[in-house]
């Protein structure tokens, strides 16, 4: 008879413990501290494994098991799966191989162990030594504990080939602790095919802790995946915990649906090859992961998945939190999405993202991928991928806020954040040496150069995989030397791309080199509502650097303030779109900035003394500094210098027939702030000064 038949052969399971241990070749599961060896009891009868078991005389007769198997390599007179049972005399209920024994031949009357709500698997005849199936033990260590429990083991390998469902009921798997091996600790053998190793179905409570989930040749599903069990408010889950734990070697680590308040601490998921390590999936709003918490735990797909996603939250979610995690390797880091519903106006976004500390690395897509969705926010995290894209890219169909702050951004192929969505924030963040890939060790050759209206169309000797509004360098074109530059680009097919505004200026004759650039932070024409403040965007002391400008923006309604702009390969920050009039660019560092200017014009005759500005006649409530000045007269020459209040500010600079411009490099300042001033501009030491012409370049400081 079958070890999975409700009636127990005696002789049936101790050839088959015994076999499958002998093809093991290594060590049995090893008892823990619940079932340690044990001595004879006084006053009751030994007998030495199940087999051996016989109808009791009387009820409540109790009888001393040293343990489930009879000559056991590696365990004999260990006690594993042993303990005291007693006779119920009036029992038929079926047998479970673990805490309820039928006897062959008897009808009526089981022994039984006493009642636990903590079970051992080695009760249920599991060995450890992971060859042979252990589910069906597993599953009926699950369904003997109808109101919950703790499921233990100690060292060895439990192997599941067939899915283990927990309904309703709050149980708890526990081993003796998370291990790097693949030879110790406690470990969950997951070679179910195609299908999950656990479903999880309207469970309040319970989880898993302190093992190891190993995959074994897994081709789909998940380890672990949660599910409602019905319609009803309760029937999801609520609660889980997992605790210590390692997934590897898997194909999808963990689908999250359904659920409410889970946290994983201290959990290491790596080695995955599927679609993603962890998806939060709501198909509906009964259906979403909400809340959900990783606190100090590594998620990496693996060096050898670079097609694989991290995390996935996608449709229906939210309150999702990340306090100290380390996303590496695979494909994109976390990815928020929406396939749920091609509805516009349906809710099935994921929403209130928070990650704090921590941060991506190594990965081959975005670390940060923000396409479908609302409220994302990142603080004091380290962000940096190993591909040819953005380390954070936020697309036009993210309804936005998202928020970054005290993060380091840095090391990715193309711009360190590229934003085409509304209402992100950029502040306190150290941005820089990205555009890795825009160096001739990663261009692309040119064959072919023609022009087309409005540019120049560029073919390659390979794919390029680039994107419409990328801004692409050519470089060693021969003949047609008008198209050696930086130009934007609009993608043709997978091998052509047309330069924006570009011109042959010759007649191609070969060769040739196309690179990807990249920026410190990019902002499309669809972004709006952007403020990027306090940032470094800039050389960092190591690493390499080579993105072009701090920041590009092609966006209207955006402010960058007190940024420090300086050591940008090409330049601080580029404009490429229409601002209007909520666009403001102040107070930012490694650029010559003029934020307004002081404007005079005397016609005729110029004579000492004072003379107004025609733009501005009094500074109120502001303080600002002399940055540039730039002056002329028709004829004769002069000094010109600022005075306000009364005060003279700055030095004289003498002024001829010839133009001149000034960069101050220690820019006076007139502050206004606690009253207004009279500005105005004295002439000294006119002769002959005729039409004088005089402007201040300033920036405002506050």
């Amino acid at each position: 008879m079958s070890t999975g038949d409700r009636t127990i052969s005696r002789r049936g399971l101790s050839a088959l413990g015994v076999a499958g241990l002998a093809a093991a070749g290594g060590a049995a599961l090893a008892p823990s501290a619940a079932a340690a060896p044990r001595a004879a009891l006084a006053g009751i009868e030994t007998i030495e494994c199940v087999d051996d078991l016989l109808a009791g005389a009387a009820d409540g007769a109790q009888l001393q098991l040293l343990g489930y198997w009879k000559d056991a390599p590696g365990i004999a007179g260990a006690g594993i799966g042993g303990g005291v049972l007693y006779w119920d005399a009036a029992s038929t209920e079926a047998g479970n191989g673990g805490t309820v024994f039928a006897v062959d031949g008897v009808a009526t009357g089981r022994w039984k162990r006493p009642a636990s709500t903590t079970i051992n698997l080695a009760d249920f005849g599991c060995l450890g030594v992971g060859d042979t199936d252990d589910s069906d033990r597993v599953q009926k260590a699950v369904d003997a504990l109808p109101l919950g429990g703790i499921i233990e083991f100690g060292p060895g390998k439990i192997r599941i080939q067939s899915t283990i469902r927990v309904e309703r009921v709050p149980i708890t798997f526990r081993g003796v602790g998370p291990t790097d091996s693949l030879g110790t600790g406690t470990q969950f053998l997951i070679a179910t095919g195609t299908a999950d190793g656990f479903v999880l179905s309207g469970c309040h409570g319970g989880g898993f802790r302190d093992l190891q989930f190993q995959g074994v040749n897994l081709q789909g599903g998940y380890m672990i995946r949660t599910e409602r069990i019905g319609p009803e408010k309760d029937d999801g889950n609520y609660m889980l915990t997992f605790q210590n734990v390692r997934f590897r070697l898997g194909y999808n680590g963990i689908l999250l649906r359904s659920c409410n308040t889970v946290r994983f601490l201290n959990c290491v998921w790596n080695e995955f090859h599927g679609e993603q390590v962890i998806l939060l999936n709501g198909e509906a709003n009964t259906s979403r992961a909400d809340p959900v918490e990783f606190v100090e735990c590594a998620i990496a797909a693996g060096t050898d998945n670079p097609n694989t996603d991290n995390v996935v939250i996608d449709g229906q979610g939210g309150s999702i939190k990340f306090i100290g995690v380390a996303i590496l390797f695979g494909r994109h880091g976390i990815w928020m999405r929406n396939t749920i519903t091609t509805d516009p106006d349906d809710d099935a976004l994921p929403k209130f993202l928070y990650f704090e500390g921590g941060g991506f690395e190594n990965g081959h897509g975005h670390p940060v991928l923000l396409e479908k969705g609302a409220q994302a926010k990142f603080a004091n995290c380290y962000i940096s991928c190993d591909g040819v894209h953005d380390n954070v890219r936020i697309l036009e169909t993210f309804t936005g806020g998202a928020l970054f702050t005290g993060c380091v951004i840095r090391g990715s192929g193309r711009h360190g954040i590229d934003v085409a969505s509304t209402r992100v924030t950029v502040t306190g963040c150290t941005i820089g040496n990205n555009g890795r890939f825009a160096h001739t060790d990663y261009g692309l050759a040119v064959t072919g150069v023609a022009a087309v209206s409005g540019g120049v169309r560029v073919t390659l000797g390979t794919a390029h995989g680039w994107e419409t509004g990328d801004r692409v360098r050519i470089e060693q074109v021969a003949g047609a030397v008008g198209v050696n530059g930086t130009w934007p680009i609009t993608v043709v097919d997978a091998t052509r791309v047309d330069l924006a505004g570009a011109a042959l200026g010759g007649t191609y004759s070969g060769g040739g080199l196309a690179m990807l650039t990249g920026t410190g932070i990019h902002l499309r024409s669809t972004a709006s509502k952007v403020v990027v403040t306090g940032n470094i965007l800039g050389r960092l002391a190591e690493g390499s650097h080579r993105q072009d400008y701090g920041l590009i923006s092609a966006a209207p309604d955006v402010l960058i303030s007190n940024n420090d702009l300086a050591g940008n390969a090409v330049g601080p920050y580029l404009l490429t779109g229409t601002q209007n009039a909520q666009t403001r660019i102040i107070g930012n560092k490694g650029m010559e900035q003029l934020d307004g200017r002081l404007i005079a014009r005397v016609a005729g005759a110029v004579a000492d003394g004072l003379y107004d500005f025609g733009n501005l006649l009094y500074l109120d409530g502001q303080r600002i500094r002399i940055t540039r000045v730039t002056r002329v007269v028709g004829a004769g020459s002069c000094t010109v210098q600022l005075e306000a209040a009364g005060a003279l500010v700055g030095s004289q600079q003498a002024t001829t027939t010839s133009l001149q411009t000034i960069q101050l490099t220690v820019p006076p300042a007139v502050d206004a702030l606690a009253a207004p001033k009279r500005l105005q501009v004295r002439v000294a030491g006119a002769s002959g000064a005729q039409n004088l012409e005089v402007q201040f370049g300033y920036q405002l400081v506050s």
